[in-house]
């Protein structure tokens, strides 16, 4: 029997709602509040998310809120509420980026499903375990995932995986985005992404990516048992949701790929020149790029119109079936039974001509208005009584009436208060500061600062295999390269390292396979002290907290493991699947031949860098320099980041640092500050 798989549209508005539910949307997803991945989208009212709710619930739509941003300590009570409310108003699941945030609401209602958000940055079998594990019933695969990635996951990790097939792309790694927070105080990871990739740089726009579209891909996908496919959208105007979510539905219920027209209303609807599927296909490159395409109104016009026609207030589309039972009798009158709901009416002697159940049957077929359709009607009527068709009509009414409120109503739900979290006690046991970590690119660099008493020092995981110093993992590797990496963990352990940095979820299971103590990286976003009780639960013992956060969240937060804080370097802004430092070489990879520089319009120099696969790393244009106290911030190590350095300048900062000495340059204070929104 074919997988059914759900069909996933984007709702920015109660009359997106609509838009998507008669369009053939299986399931809707909605932000709420101001802990979702769109802060600055319309949004529900409290009345309008129950309301929204109930109307999808009635008519067989599951409903999956996003509540999938980081959120701090002092957020976490309101973003609980935030969830509370969703559970008693009867929401399906809720898509979550915060490990924090997920592992309180897990605590306190453990029937309530967890989707593991993009933002999460999952994209190998190890992370959607990982995720399993710890209370996620879905994982949100990456958009960068391949077809064979997907089928993997989806066949072998034990959990639903939920897949992007039309929308946006962003050109960095979903949840590893810094770039927006740091140049403009607008986090994605906080819902504000000001989308500075869609801006010009110097050599037009290397960070702009066609949207995706997988229109002929959705038979595969739905064999292989993906559970869910997911349209981006929720910013965008309801008529687009409605276009989208149609075509889609019709080519999953048909189970082909799309006809040439169907291509077109894709195109015309919106695009950025054209669409992609690189990721999926493996084809990356410059025919993956673009930027967005005007098309003349006259062109789209009639497809909005017809769009808003079919999810206009009061319009239904068959949806739920029902089963009719119709009994008449002199004595009990008549009684019209609908799943569970009962009319009943008078009836009279017949005078005349007596009602047969073909006329009760006439009557009784005509749902039109509402969302039901008749699966299976029985009728029995005593001879010679007389049921005029008004009342018949009728009752149809009030029974589908009565019957499309019951199945609103949300179910019985406990949400369990003074949930109590273990190791949450645990934070007061940390000791006090107790000196500087550093992070290197190269031998050279790790060489330099070998013998100026530094607590830790990480070096990329080829490195270590020459080494034996302690390891930093490939923010990004995929399942097919990793072999390669435990290869090269093997030889660094041999070489006497029993530690890796870990930046992904899925690092922390393969490290602990192998033996290694876990230290968890950046990539983790760790903004929170219940995160920190997450991670040490999966048994991370020491973690990098986000540069995102502020220095008074930095004090609040207080887990069961040790805390390291970049205090220095060109924070990285985001990581690329696509190479970047290709493109703007002509094509020709130089990824080996030194630093590669992006200039925005304000003559900002962004280096980037090569990574493990051929992938890149975007860097800040200045240096960050923290100098603080750090003993008054609860940390218990400080980090400094090196990366273009030289091996000379790495001892030098370093050495600045361990004496207090002052250090001359430009520098920014990042995020610590300041903030983000």
């Amino acid at each position: 029997m074919r997988n059914k798989v759900e069909l996933l549209a984007p709702a920015g508005s109660p009359e997106g709602i609509r838009a998507a539910v008669q369009s053939g949307a299986g399931a809707v997803y909605m932000g709420f509040g101001m802990f979702n991945a769109r802060r600055n989208a319309q949004g529900f009212s409290h009345d309008e998310m129950a309301d929204a709710i109930a109307y999808c619930r009635a008519r067989d739509v599951k409903t999956n809120i996003t509540l999938n941003i980081l959120a701090g300590d002092r957020e976490l009570e309101d973003a609980l509420e935030d969830a509370k409310f969703l559970y008693e108003a009867g929401a399906d699941a809720l898509i979550i980026q915060d490990l924090g945030l997920a592992r309180l609401i897990h605590a306190h209602a453990p029937d309530f499903a967890l989707h593991a958000s993009t933002q999460m940055t999952i994209h190998t079998l190890d992370a959607a375990k990982q995720a399993r594990d710890i209370g996620f019933s879905r994982v949100v695969l990456s958009r960068e995932c391949s077809r064979e990635e997907i089928k993997l996951i989806t066949e072998q990790a034990g959990v639903e995986t939920e897949v992007f097939v039309h929308g946006a792309l962003c050109m960095c790694y979903s949840g590893q985005c810094y770039l927006s927070a740091v140049i403009g105080q607008r986090s994605g990871n906080r819902g504000l992404c000001a989308q500075p990739c869609r801006l010009p740089y110097s050599v037009g726009y290397p960070l702009s990516l066609k949207d995706l579209m997988l229109a002929g891909h959705v038979a595969e996908l739905s064999d292989w048992g993906v559970s869910s496919l997911k349209i981006e959208g929720r910013m965008k105007r309801p008529e687009y949701a409605a276009i989208v979510t149609k075509v889609y539905s019709d080519l999953l219920r048909e189970h082909r790929r799309p006809t040439a027209e169907e291509r077109d209303i894709l195109r015309r609807v919106f695009s950025r020149d054209g669409f992609t599927d690189g990721y999926y296909t493996g084809k990356l490159g410059n025919s993956m790029f673009g930027t967005k395409t005007d098309v003349p109104m006259n062109e789209v016009k009639k497809l909005y119109d017809e769009a808003a026609h079919r999810f206009a207030e009061g319009k239904e589309a068959p949806l739920v079936p029902v089963s009719l039972c119709f009994t008449a009798r002199k004595d009990t009158g008549a009684v019209l039974s609908a799943d569970g709901v009962s009319v009943v009416m008078p009836v009279e002697q017949a005078q005349n001509r007596p009602t047969t159940p073909e006329m009760i049957e006439k009557s009784l077929r005509k749902t039109g208005g509402t969302p039901f359709y008749i699966e299976n009607m029985r009728i029995e009527v005593q001879d010679g009584l007389m049921i005029p068709a008004s009342v018949m009509n009728g009752m149809r009414r009030d029974a589908l009436d009565l019957l499309l409120a019951k199945r609103g109503v949300a179910p019985s739900r406990d949400w369990l208060h003074g949930s109590v979290l273990p190791r949450d006690d645990e934070a007061a046991a940390r000791e006090g500061f107790r000196g500087y970590t550093a992070a290197v690119r190269t031998k050279a660099q790790a060489d330099a600062l070998r013998e100026l008493g530094l607590e830790t020092v990480y070096v990329p995981l080829e490195v270590a295999a020459q080494t034996g110093l302690p390891a930093i993992l490939p923010r990004v590797f995929s399942d097919n390269e990793q072999p390669q990496i435990e290869m090269l963990l093997g030889e660094a352990m041999s070489r006497g390292t029993d530690t890796v940095l870990a930046g992904n979820i899925g690092h922390i299971p393969l490290a602990k396979r192998l033996g290694f103590t876990v230290h968890g990286d950046f990539g983790l976003n760790a903004y929170n002290s219940k995160t920190l009780s997450a991670l040490a639960e999966m048994g991370v013992s020491r973690q990098t907290l986000s540069f995102e956060a502020r220095l008074a969240q930095i004090r609040d937060m207080r887990g069961p493991l040790e805390t390291d804080l970049i205090v220095y370097g060109r924070l990285p802004l985001m990581i690329f699947e696509n190479c970047a430092i290709r493109r703007q070489h002509g094509g020709k990879c130089s990824c080996q031949n030194g630093v590669t520089y992006l200039t925005d319009r304000r003559k900002e120099r962004f280096p980037l860098l090569n990574e493990f696969g051929c992938r890149n790393t975007l860097l800040n244009s200045r240096p960050l320099c923290l100098r603080e106290d750090f003993a008054r911030l609860g940390i218990q190590t400080a980090r400094l980041q090196f990366t273009i350095e030289s091996p000379e300048e790495c001892a030098r900062i370093a050495r600045a640092f361990l004496s207090g000495a002052p250090l001359d340059g430009e520098f920014t204070n990042g995020l610590y500050k300041r903030g983000v929104e």
